[in-house]
């Protein structure tokens, strides 16, 4: 699961079981397809830091640059030796079951719409923290929602709350499920709500930019569990001080609602979002707790509830943000969507990408002048191995105006779908269902280049960067790697993919005038 610690910072199917080895299996021939990266089999082990040390303090050679060096009392070295170190690696690979736990509570009205709750319930030895905070709530929250329909307020969709296992070696239950259940499940699920993990502090939820509005609106109505506020008053005023930009700073003030972050992987969130296309959030508190215990042996409910949420007062808190979020996913007439925090977002996001691509053009022009000049060789220690980089080609101008033209139609078809929601609230089933499958639009069944299981073009994680998000990831991956004959494709694609979220925003604002 993903860590969670920072201010800044996812018909019946009865208990489907699933193998590691068959989940292996797939995930083995998709990683050796022919446009598939080459996989080096090192073998990895986290150690302790005391095991560590004297590895470390026996090796020779250069001294490492300072933003290379640790915390323990050595003087860091490169290496190699002069001390040699025998390494035995012994491996478990006997085959498991691993098992899904699947509950379903048929909707009243609309059955065939369904509201997805789930968390994985595996763990990195105790994993209090991660997962088992987040699966708590979970828990909590459907017995809740149980507990009111036998009271006789079931909820008008159908709710489906899922346990995933195998979550840690790669994310293999739900995936699998996913996988198998694909079809129905883009037909059918409104959305997928994912809480990994969560301790104490203030509010965090990534997700879908389409949801963004109705999260705010989830979190203006639960109180901080310590202070006379609003959740969403509470994590306002911690961006006003403790922002990581200027530009966040401001936004805390003067932006009506807190951005959503855009998600890359680490959860169980991933198939739903990257692979189908169902919008999708993931939730917790973070930013007061002190980390340390992440994936480790000290991850146990003692130190939970000493460090991570003395009380489990924060927990009982999110467990009242993610079940307002369920139950008003469930039960809304018109579903809460909407697109102009979307559009918001992806205005952001094509900003960075032209700042990206003009950095990069002068850092490059500026470091092959250096090089040709003979500046880096006259700086560099002639006793030294180190030279000079490599002179990189000239950074191309790029033709951006594809992604503006489109976005600049999605934000005139939000900005009317916002009038005609403002002025009629009448729903329909084909609204609603135009409304959830919107984000289906901005995938593409060929996937992304090099690795066609990622199917979103608005959000992915980085082929690099494991869990990192990367937004409008064909263009900005393709920039970043200087692939330039890859850029303005691309760009064609993103721009394909807003366009026909705009022509779904127009079709429903010219629906929702007429009713």
């Amino acid at each position: 699961g993903v860590q969670r610690g920072s201010v800044m910072d996812m018909p019946t199917y009865p208990g489907d079981v699933l193998t590691p080895g068959a989940g292996a299996t797939k995930k083995a021939k998709r990683l050796n397809r022919e446009d598939a990266p080459t996989i080096t089999k090192i073998p990895v082990l986290p150690i302790s830091y005391r095991d560590a040390l004297p590895l470390l303090s026996a090796l020779g050679g250069e001294v490492v640059p300072e933003e290379w060096r640790g915390g323990l009392p050595i003087t860091y070295h490169f290496g190699p030796g002069p001390a040699r170190v025998r390494l035995k690696a012994e491996f478990d690979w006997n085959m498991v079951v691993a098992y899904n736990v699947i509950a379903r509570l048929e909707g009243t009205e609309y059955p065939d719409e369904w509201v997805i709750r789930g968390n994985h319930h595996d763990g990195w030895n105790h994993g209090a923290s991660d997962p088992l905070s987040g699966m708590v709530i979970t828990l909590a929250e459907a017995k809740a929602v149980a507990e009111l329909a036998a009271q006789g307020h079931p909820p008008r969709r159908t709710m489906i709350y899922a346990a995933w296992d195998a979550e840690e070696p790669g994310l293999i239950g739900s995936t699998e499920w996913a996988e198998h259940h694909a079809e129905d499940l883009k037909k059918h699920t409104v959305a997928y709500l994912n809480t990994d993990g969560s301790t104490r502090g203030f509010i965090s939820i990534g997700g879908s930019h389409t949801l963004e509005r109705f999260f705010n609106q989830v979190i203006e109505d639960v109180k901080d569990p310590r202070l006379d506020l609003s959740v969403k008053q509470r994590r306002q005023a911690g961006d006003r001080i403790h922002g990581r930009t200027e530009q966040q700073k401001l936004e805390a003030r003067d932006r009506p609602d807190i951005r959503i972050y855009p998600m890359g992987s680490g959860s169980d969130y991933t198939p739903f979002l990257q692979h189908l296309g169902i919008a999708s959030a993931n939730m917790g508190f973070g930013g007061e707790s002190p980390g340390g215990s992440y994936h480790t042996l000290y991850d146990t409910y003692e130190h939970y509830t000493t460090w991570g949420d003395p009380g489990l007062v924060y927990s009982a808190t999110l467990a009242k943000i993610t079940g307002r979020a369920a139950l008003r996913l469930a039960n809304a007439p018109r579903l809460p969507f909407e697109f102009n925090g979307f559009v918001d977002n992806v205005n952001l996001y094509v900003g960075e990408l032209e700042e990206l691509a003009d950095t990069m053009r002068e850092e490059t022009e500026q470091n092959r002048q250096l090089v040709e000049k003979g500046i880096y060789a006259a700086a560099l220690n002639p006793n030294e191995t180190l030279g000079p980089p490599p002179v990189e080609p000239a950074v191309p101008h790029f033709n951006f105006a594809p992604l503006r033209n489109a976005l600049d139609r999605l934000e005139t078809a939000a900005n009317t779908f916002s009038e005609a929601s403002a002025n009629r609230a009448k729903a329909s089933e084909q609204i609603n269902q135009l409304l959830f499958t919107s984000e289906r639009l901005l995938t593409r069944d060929a996937g992304l280049e090099g690795r066609p299981w990622y199917k979103h073009h608005i959000y992915a994680p980085g082929f690099y960067t494991g869990y990192g998000v990367k937004t409008i990831p064909g263009v900005r991956e393709a920039i970043e790697q200087r692939n330039y004959s890859e850029v303005n494709p691309q760009i064609l694609v993103a721009a394909e993919v807003l366009s026909a979220m705009a022509q779904r925003v127009e079709q429903l604002a010219e629906l929702i005038g007429t009713q």
